[in-house]
């Protein structure tokens, strides 16, 4: 780990796609418009019975939304499951996952932010590769992301190629290969210490975040040094990481602060690549699965399939 020993099968016009939301409350319009444009690929769309459900910050209790998923995850003719969105909640699901839930039927599973938990719990107990990328009430919904490129991820079980950014940029040269781990730094650091902690050695790490100050990406970033969980990584690759910023006028750039604590690592560190929490276009990424990088130019290619 955290190469994936399950892939999970190809989609195909027609499948059923099932919607969950084990985090946040989600908007019904923001959702139909995120439905709509997945039905208009090809796909036919299931909600789960409490998807509009809410209790306090969360989309319901921890009872609705976990069979809500649960169900989602055992029925045969649900192929693909695109979470609704992020926010908070999804951490209080992992107790009560079994992995053979994953593992016995395989099934595409696409979500960023509090969805991380999600993620990679199926990676990291399960072995099965998943999608680091938009929301049905989210980017999908705003037509923030490159949508065909997810399809096409996780459709065509030939290995997706480079993913191509115009933000993204080299802070440490070198090339380097490994199955892509992570997610959202915050949910990431979060699980250090349990037992749903992401093996990262031998990996292309990736870690975004939004609205986080560079002082609290540098003690996120040294928590997971003394965890041990950059010791052996082959690769460093952060996101877009809007709103980073102490204030305007901090005096020094973000990426400065990046290259310093990743410097000794003598590996190659890229920046800049959206996925996750974007201002503009969010791409998918597969977890699990193998990526090379490459600083020059600077570039991130999915050389395994994803899909089977």
């Amino acid at each position: 780990m955290p190469l994936a020993r399950l892939l999970p099968p190809a989609l195909r016009p027609g499948d059923l796609i099932g919607v969950c939301a084990p985090a946040s409350p989600i908007r019904e319009d923001a959702l139909a418009r995120g439905e709509d444009a997945l039905a208009a690929r090809g796909f036919r769309l299931r909600r789960a019975p409490g998807l509009l459900g809410r209790t306090r910050y969360t989309a319901g209790s921890l009872a609705e939304r976990l069979a809500d998923l649960v169900d989602l995850l055992v029925d045969p003719d649900v192929r693909g499951i695109v979470f609704a969105r992020g926010g908070y909640g999804s951490m209080h699901l992992l107790e009560h996952l079994d992995p053979e839930l994953y593992a016995r039927d395989p099934k595409v599973l696409v979500g960023a932010s509090d969805l991380s938990f999600v993620l990679l719990d199926a990676l990291e107990r399960a072995g099965l590769a998943c999608f680091h990328g938009p929301m049905v009430a989210g980017d999908i919904a705003a037509g923030s992301t490159d949508l065909d490129a997810l399809v096409r991820m996780v459709s065509d079980p030939r290995p997706f190629g480079p993913i191509t950014a115009k933000g993204l940029r080299a802070l440490h040269p070198g090339v380097a290969e490994g199955p892509l781990a992570g997610g959202c730094l915050s949910m990431v650091t979060a699980l250090l210490g349990t037992p749903y902690a992401p093996t990262t050695t031998g990996s292309v790490l990736f870690l975004e975040d939004v609205a986080v100050k560079p002082y609290q990406i540098d003690r996120m970033l040294t928590h997971l040094r003394l965890a041990g969980k950059l010791t052996a990584v082959r690769a460093v690759v952060f996101g877009e990481m809007p709103g980073c910023v102490q204030h305007p006028d901090q005096g020094y750039e973000l990426d400065e602060v990046l290259a310093e604590l990743t410097a000794d690592l003598g590996v190659p560190v890229l920046a800049g690549l959206p996925s996750g929490h974007t201002t503009g276009n969010s791409q998918t990424l597969p977890l699990g699965v193998t990526c090379r990088v490459s600083t020059s130019p600077p570039e991130l290619s999915v050389v395994a399939a994803a899909v089977r």
